[in-house]
């Protein structure tokens, strides 16, 4: 995707809050374009063997007294294998199915921990043999280290008084692929002042991941569910004091943010992911669905304050609630995301953006699909306060507010060094109450706003979006959980395309998903099992262009993404308004 160098920050703030994006470092320079929805989540990969000076093995049946870490005579213990590493080269230690409580476990350099092992053959299954590193309830599971790896675990009730309840990164930056993290947390300080007036106290970060003091670490394939802090940013992960990991096709279910903060001290924010202070993460072809935060905080999904600048690209943020501002997504303090083709539909915010919010705080949006969100007073896809967007090419649709700015209400009355908003080539329809709310030195040109149209700006159009009519329902016949691949299979009446539905959003009454994969007659979604008296399941539009919208050819060439939202390219010079770039329309179904 195209990266634009230009800041919305004027040369009236001091030097740090005027760096030029394009000079701080990016966490994954080579990242892939378009959706992944196929790469989501834990998966058992091969252990090349050759990249190893040794191999150790851990069984709950083998012994650290009589065993020698062999595959016939193991130890018992992964804290007896990771004291026993080679001096040279790599150590992996292979480790079969079972419950492993052994305190904090410290990882170590040049050491690879691998679960999902069965005791007999060796073989590997990370789905029918659970390895769990369990905390217990009593303490810390893991604290990380450089150069090392943990795959294929169930990270486990890890509970902390401190940053990060599952496992903390102080400095270092391991390698965290194809875990599950559930039911960590990391409580509120002993001494938290619940009945202080002050807003915004530093509690406890990280219910599941603590990063901190430029920890960058690489966290792909991993499951995230039902993880929290007490009073604290991240209740899944927290990155902060220039940390520059990598997040990745990870699915962040359920977790919380300031469960406890009873005070509504607003110091729980980002329900799944909380960045701070000059943290630039790649955030990148993740699903966040279900995650909350509590104590009137902000970013339901996701959260950054402080000079962070990461790169959000690729995810589908899925009903997540925030109490405050900022249902999926919430930038302050002078951070300047680049928000690029992701999916927001379902978020809802207790305040403004139901989609998205930012307060203090610049982004640059292209490609961007916002559609069914809500906040309870304005701004029900895109939220702002004392706020700059630049915001080119994204499709906002059929989202509400309960007072002001369906789609789009943003103000700035504090800030006059924010450069004006800029809205260029965006469909914005069918929201209500209105279509947009702007700042009147606000710079608009060829967008479509329907009905209601908008008057300032240049090329504006009040037409009928023109989206595909792909959005259908099916009747539930049955369905059955599967609790190790976090899925819910469904059978449903209807026949389909084998394959064509991975990756839409769907919607059983207030329970939403993604579907994974569909077979003929069944569709598997992501998720715990939804409600059992669950009758149909809708699957909800894409918002592409049909070949009659008025929206193909009627952008502004100037200023445009080089791709759309599917990666596919724009057709210069007539290109499309929307995030959607129109090509031959798919087969989705077929019904009997």
């Amino acid at each position: 995707m195209k990266l634009r160098t230009g800041s919305g920050l004027l040369l009236l703030l001091p030097a740090l809050l005027v760096a030029d994006p394009s000079e701080k470092r990016t966490a994954w320079p080579d990242a892939p374009s378009g959706f992944q929805w196929d790469k989501l989540g834990p998966r058992t990969v091969a252990i090349g063997a050759t990249t190893y000076a040794a191999t150790r093995h851990v069984s709950p049946s083998g012994s650290d007294e009589r065993g020698d870490g062999s595959a016939k005579s193991p130890w018992r213990s992964v804290g007896k294998a990771l004291a026993s590493s080679a001096t040279e080269g790599r150590t992996a230690v292979l480790v079969t199915a079972g419950t492993y409580k052994e305190g904090t476990l410290t990882m170590q350099p040049r050491v690879d921990l691998f679960g999902g092992f069965e005791g007999s053959g060796w073989t590997r299954d990370i789905f029918k043999n659970p390895t769990v590193l369990s905390g217990g309830g009593e303490g810390r599971v893991l604290i990380g280290a450089d150069d090392s790896r943990l795959d294929g675990f169930i990270v486990e009730d890890g509970v902390f008084r401190g940053l990060g309840g599952g496992i903390l990164c102080d400095r270092v930056s391991p390698v965290l692929t194809n875990n599950v993290f559930r039911l960590n947390r990391a409580l509120e300080p002993e001494d938290f002042p619940h009945e202080s007036d002050r807003r915004r106290i530093r509690g406890h970060d990280g219910g599941a991941i603590g990063l901190i003091n430029d920890a960058n670490a690489d966290i792909r394939h991993n499951l995230f569910h039902d993880n929290e802090t007490g009073v604290g940013y991240g209740g899944a992960v927290s990155a902060a004091h220039d940390c520059v990991p990598i997040i990745a096709h990870n699915v962040f279910w359920g977790n919380r943010a300031g469960v406890t903060d009873r005070n509504e001290t607003r110091s729980g924010n980002g329900g799944a992911v909380g960045l701070l202070f000059s943290s630039r993460a790649a955030v990148m072809h993740n699903l966040f669905v279900a995650n909350a935060t509590l104590g009137d905080a902000d970013g339901g999904a996701l959260f950054m304050e402080y000079f962070c600048w990461p790169d959000v690209q690729n995810n589908a943020f899925v009903g997540n609630v925030s109490a405050d501002d900022g249902g999926g997504l919430d930038h302050q303090k002078f951070s300047y995301p680049k928000i690029r083709a992701n999916l927001f539909y379902g978020n809802h915010a207790g305040k403004s953006g139901g989609g998205m919010h930012m307060d203090d705080s610049a982004a640059e949006m292209e490609n961007n699909i916002f559609a069914y969100n809500h906040a309870d007073r304005e701004g029900g896809g895109i939220g702002g306060t004392h706020g700059w967007v630049h915001a080119v090419n994204n499709t906002i649709v059929h989202n509400s507010a309960g007072r002001d700015g369906g789609g789009i209400q943003v103000v700035n009355i504090k800030n006059p060094f924010l450069r004006p908003t800029i809205l260029r080539n965006n469909l914005i329809a069918l929201n209500k109450p209105e279509q947009v709310i702007l700042p009147n030195d606000a710079d608009t040109a060829y967008n479509i706003m329907h009905p209601g149209g908008y008057v300032p700006g240049y090329y504006n159009k009040n037409s009928s979006p023109g989206f595909r009519d792909d959005g259908f329902k099916l009747a539930i016949r049955a369905a059955q959980a599967d609790p190790a691949g976090f899925v819910s299979k469904l059978s449903v009446a209807e026949q389909l395309a084998e394959g064509t539905l991975t990756g839409r959003i769907v919607r059983i009454g207030d329970f939403w998903s993604m579907v994974r994969a569909n077979g003929v007659r069944e569709v598997t979604i992501w998720g715990p099992a939804p409600p059992a008296d669950a009758t149909v399941l809708e699957i909800l539009p894409s918002f592409r262009l049909a070949a009659d919208s008025p929206a193909i050819d009627a952008g502004v060439y100037p200023d445009f993404p080089p791709f759309d939202i599917d990666n596919e390219p724009r057709i210069f010079p007539g290109i499309d308004i929307g995030a959607d770039e129109y090509h031959a329309e798919p087969v989705h179904r077929k019904v009997e």
